[in-house]
C-alpha cells in the first residue's frame, strides 16, 4: 500500500507475473498489463479504460502537478493498445487508439479518439493530437488522416490483444528460485511418507 492508495483491478484484467502495478491505478473490464511493465501511481493517478492493453516493458507514471496546467495524472481511454517499451507520463490518450512500439508522450500530451502513433514518436509536453490522425516522428509531426478502414480496425486490434491473455496465464512459472527447494522439500516429505 502506498501512501494508502492501492491499484483498483478489475476481476477480468490480465497482469503479467513480473509486471508492477502501484498506487493510485485503476485498471477497467478486460484489461492487459504485460510482461515488464511498470506503473506507477505514486505522485498522481493512472486509469486505464476497458478492452486497453499496455505490452511488454512500457512505463506509465504521472507527475504530481503539470507545468502546462492541464492535469497530471496519466488517463488511456477504451479499446487502446499501447505497444512495447513506450513511455507515458501524465499524458491523456483517448477511445480507440494505437500507439506504436517505444513511443513517448509527455507531459499534458493529448492524443484524441481513432489515432495512430507510428512506432517511435514523441510528443512533447501540452502536444494535441486530433481525432482521425497518424503522426510519426521526434517531434511529432502530422502524416495524413486516417482511413474509415484504419479507425475501425482499432478497436479489434485491442480485442484480439486480451485474447491471447488466456494462453498466457496458464503458462508462466513462479518467480524466483525459491519453488526449487519447496519442490525439493515436497519430493522428500513424499518419500518418508511412502516409507512409512
Amino acid at each position: 500500500m502506498m501512501f494508502f492508495q492501492v491499484p483498483v483491478i478489475a476481476p477480468d484484467t490480465w497482469i503479467a507475473p513480473n509486471a508492477v502495478v502501484v498506487g493510485d491505478v485503476d485498471l477497467f473490464d478486460k484489461t492487459s498489463i504485460w510482461y515488464g511493465c511498470v506503473l506507477r501511481g505514486d505522485l498522481n493517478s493512472i486509469r486505464i479504460g476497458a478492452f486497453s492493453n499496455v505490452q511488454d516493458k512500457t512505463v506509465m507514471h504521472a507527475a504530481r502537478t503539470s507545468p502546462t496546467g492541464l492535469s497530471a495524472a496519466t488517463t488511456v481511454g477504451r479499446y487502446v493498445t499501447i505497444g512495447q517499451s513506450c513511455v507515458l507520463r501524465s499524458a491523456t490518450v483517448e477511445d480507440e487508439v494505437l500507439i506504436g512500439e517505444k513511443c513517448v508522450l509527455m507531459e499534458g500530451s493529448l492524443v484524441e479518439n481513432h489515432c495512430i502513433l507510428a512506432p517511435g514518436t514523441v510528443l512533447p509536453p501540452g502536444r494535441l493530437v486530433p481525432s482521425g490522425q497518424l503522426w510519426a516522428g521526434n517531434p511529432a509531426k502530422f502524416v495524413r488522416n486516417l482511413t474509415k478502414d484504419e479507425k475501425a480496425e482499432i478497436a479489434g486490434i485491442a480485442s484480439a490483444v486480451f485474447k491471447t491473455t488466456d494462453k498466457h496465464s496458464s503458462e508462466f512459472l513462479p518467480v524466483g528460485t525459491a519453488y526449487i527447494q519447496a519442490e525439493k522439500l515436497k519430493k522428500s516429505l513424499e518419500a518418508q511418507q511412502q516409507s512409512s
